[in-house]
């Protein structure tokens, strides 16, 4: 019997969930490079073309401060990305 559309079938879930937790780790160490702030994923969330931060507030004006220089570093490293904004 053979087997290779279901495990073709898997790699395309495989795919998605390690670009899903790339583009985490992207952003979560973009904004740490530009605010010095550590965020982890669980407090990130991705819903495009948006960026959801849960944090303090204290934490969150200092990203929207350099909203516009992080996302702009973010379409420099994932150029597939369109994400415009962080909220």
């Amino acid at each position: 019997m053979d087997y290779n559309h279901i495990k073709e079938y898997l790699n395309k879930f495989k795919e998605i969930l390690f670009f899903k937790e790339e583009n985490y780790r992207i952003i979560s160490g973009i904004i740490e490079r530009n605010t010095s702030i550590k965020i982890d994923n669980k407090f990130i969330q991705i819903k495009p073309p948006f960026i959801y931060i849960k944090a303090s507030p204290l934490f969150r004006n200092e990203i929207l401060i350099k909203k516009e220089k992080i996302l702009k570093e973010i379409l420099e490293v994932s150029p597939n990305s369109n994400f415009t904004d962080i909220k």
